[in-house]
């Protein structure tokens, strides 16, 4: 009696991983070009230069973020139905095994954006968790996401009026756009930050 197929997607597993990457190529690529169009023509004035702007998109910055994203999709594929098959199984632990090798694939992506991804995916994780455990025992689970947020409101804040050394420079003057403190209160965080680096200075 032949034995059932536990891969449940169209065609044989090489054609379902190849067509992950290409697809999560293209998706990204057209990602990256749509945020590249908006902040070179809009709001850098890219216009002006149309050809230098559209030749500065051709670069290893632009090939770094869609091969992690084309990877990180092919991989989960891939692993997924190589732990299926020699596993003869089809259960939780593939997908958790799957996601940690796809995982693998932020090695590919930019330094400075690797941070950024992982706080991003750590964030999603722990919406995961909470809406599990929301169901598992009947918690408003919005509530919880609330307070969650406060929290990390509060922690922000403290570090930008106290500890902007431990913040991302990028972030940091996105914060002072936002907030717009005035000379004084400029003057207060500097040396509210002066005094936490010398209380714990950065190794």
């Amino acid at each position: 009696m032949p034995q059932e197929r536990l891969c449940k997607h169209k065609g044989p597993c090489w054609e379902n991983t190849l067509r992950g990457f290409v697809m999560a190529f293209l998706q990204s690529l057209a990602a990256k070009s749509a945020l590249h169009i908006l902040l070179n023509f809009i709001l850098r004035k890219g216009y002006r230069n149309p050809i230098k702007s559209l030749l500065s998109f051709i670069s290893i910055d632009t090939l770094r973020f869609v091969g992690f994203a084309s990877l990180m999709n092919s991989m989960f594929k891939a692993s997924l139905c190589l732990l299926r098959n020699f596993r003869q199984k089809e259960d939780g632990l593939n997908y958790v095994i799957s996601g940690g090798i796809s995982g693998l694939a932020i090695l590919v992506e930019d330094p400075g954006r690797r941070e950024t991804w992982a706080l991003y995916f750590f964030a999603r994780f722990l919406d995961i968790i909470l809406r599990r455990q929301g169901k598992q025992y009947g918690l408003d689970v919005n509530k919880i996401e609330v307070f969650l947020f406060m929290a990390m409101i509060v922690f922000m804040i403290y570090c930008y009026g106290s500890e902007k050394d431990n913040m991302l420079k990028s972030y940091y003057s996105f914060l002072n756009i936002l907030f717009q403190p005035s000379k004084a209160e400029k003057a207060c965080m500097d040396l509210w930050s002066q005094q936490a680096a010398e209380k714990m200075p950065i190794k």
